[in-house]
């Protein structure tokens, strides 16, 4: 059994649990809601990742300090183009199928790290 694979996704599980809001947990809590898990095949052309996924990586992009950080991060975990599309999806910015992975990226990056970086410097000015 791959030890990564059920670490990843009680991290997943663990990540959506947080973002549980008061009333949620209180239905759990009284048995008036339950959460449900489902196993299904993912054909070609969807994506791997659940929204789950993509908000974690919004996270983790939304906490780096620079432009620079984030395009290695990019590097680093060579993204699919339909996962770009995902988390520029996740946060609400439009794409043209025509973009490569490079503008894709450009996108993210400009529309959470650059976003932060120019509000921190209007507050801080």
């Amino acid at each position: 059994m791959n030890k990564d694979v059920l670490l990843k996704q009680i991290e997943l599980f663990l990540t959506y649990l947080k973002k549980l809001n008061e009333q949620d947990l209180y239905d759990l809590d009284e048995g008036l809601a339950k959460i449900s898990f489902v196993i299904r095949k993912v054909s070609n052309d969807e994506t791997a990742f659940d929204i789950f996924s993509f908000k974690q990586y919004v996270e983790e992009l939304l906490s780096m300090t620079s432009r620079e950080q984030c395009e290695a991060y990019f590097e680093a975990n060579r993204f699919q183009k339909k996962d770009l599309e995902g988390i520029l999806s996740c946060i609400g910015v439009s794409y043209s199928k025509k973009d490569n992975k490079e503008k894709l990226q450009r996108k993210i990056i400009e529309n959470t790290i650059g976003k932060k970086l120019r509000t921190d410097a209007i507050v801080n000015k």
